[in-house]
């Protein structure tokens, strides 16, 4: 099925590739600095050939710092000149960004991994590029950084210049379970730009039209119990007595005052997923129904990865770590649909095959599906972009 092809950086657990993958992009090459997230992608690709998916079939996974790749490496490795990559994909580490961390930029050292990407992106030369982070990174320095990676991004160097798309992307508006608002920066080398991203689900009540935003209930329709032997990852933490009574407690939508976490509720998409720091901490959130934290897996439902997605690493610190870093599968195939469609003039692969593709049709009826397939089919791209 694959008609284009892809490189990741900062490939993390593989969310944005997913997506990527489902909807005709081949990834010929993905790196990541961290051990695990590589193990994790090269464990999934071997094991997609089984499944019959073939996610990352033709991927080269290279674990190393992007500070010390370069494009010639990567170009040699593919057997390919340079301009001819048809997508760069990658979202430098967002923790120096983050309004939940300290915002830092340039000062942390992994804010300057944008210009890695930067460096990258010049010496690649693809036809078309995805730069993607959290939405403070708009704001960090009063904006300065900002606006300085945006000047990059057109003309990386005097004899190259890309016309970019710039979104502010809610996941919970493309049939996640999640609220999570990412910035994503499209560039094309020969001037088409992407005016919008069509939303495939709504709030209650507006854009009627469109099926209503998935919810906890939703992401976790028929997952198996906890510590089941499938899917993987369905472990979680161990709480004493006086931790499982003040779960118990919690209402719905209510935080725990110690560990500052919510209780999802069934009947509402889930909190963001946080991270944690460098030294682990990552958390997702305390379940509906059960006094407990939900498991790496219960995580992964709110993020669409497949359930058959095995993390690897220690048992909840370096899978929620990777789970919560990555771009949302159902989010990347929506923004890749529309690259495809606008930029590589080619037909969207159908809503019905993406979501087979990743595994996600317990988030929406047979009804749903139809609806949106027919919604893409006919593009409705200008009355989406008035409406969303």
């Amino acid at each position: 099925m694959y008609t284009l092809n892809a490189v990741s950086l900062f490939s993390g657990g593989g969310g944005l590739d997913l997506g990527m993958e489902a909807v005709g992009f081949s990834t010929l090459f993905a790196s990541d600095i961290d051990v695990r997230s590589c193990e994790t992608l090269t464990t999934n690709r071997d094991e997609s050939v089984q499944r019959r998916k073939y996610f990352l079939n033709n991927a080269h996974i290279f674990n190393s710092c992007v500070e010390d790749i370069e494009a010639q490496f990567i170009l040699q490795k593919l057997n390919m000149g340079t301009g001819d990559l048809d997508l760069l994909t990658g979202g430098p580490p967002c923790q120096s960004f983050s309004i939940s961390g300290h915002r830092k930029g340039r000062q942390d050292p992994r804010g300057n991994l944008v210009f890695d990407y930067i460096r990258l992106l010049d010496g690649l030369r693809p036809k078309s590029f995805i730069f993607e982070n959290v939405s403070g990174f708009m704001t960090v320095e009063n904006g300065k950084l900002y606006e300085e990676v945006i000047k990059l991004l057109k003309s990386p160097s005097p004899d190259l210049e890309y016309t970019l798309s710039i979104h502010q992307l809610n996941a919970v508006n493309f049939g996640v379970p999640q609220y999570r608002n990412r910035i994503f920066i499209i560039g094309h080398r020969d001037g088409v730009k992407i005016n919008q991203i069509p939303q495939i689900t709504s709030n209650e009540g507006l854009n009627s039209y469109l099926p209503r935003y998935r919810t906890v209930r939703d992401g976790l329709r028929n997952l198996p119990p906890i510590e089941s032997i499938f899917p993987a990852n369905h472990t979680g933490r161990k709480h004493s007595q006086r931790i499982i009574d003040r779960y118990a407690n919690l209402k719905p939508g209510e935080r725990d005052p110690k560990t500052r976490i919510n209780k999802l509720d069934l009947n509402r998409p889930s909190y963001t997923i946080v991270v944690g720091s460098d030294k682990g901490g990552g958390k997702g959130n305390i379940h509906p129904t059960e006094p407990r934290e939900v498991t790496p897996r219960e995580s992964a439902r709110m993020q669409t990865f497949p359930d058959s997605w095995a993390f690897q690493g220690n048992r909840t610190r370096d899978p929620i770590r990777q789970i919560g870093n990555a771009v949302p599968p159902l989010l990347a195939a929506a923004i890749g649909n529309e690259i495809r469609h606008h930029i590589f003039g080619l037909d969207r692969v159908p809503f019905s095959t993406i979501i087979d593709l990743l595994g996600q049709n317990h988030l929406f009826d047979k009804h749903e599906i139809q609806q949106i397939d027919a919604l893409l089919a006919t593009s409705m791209d200008k009355s989406l972009i008035q409406l969303a």
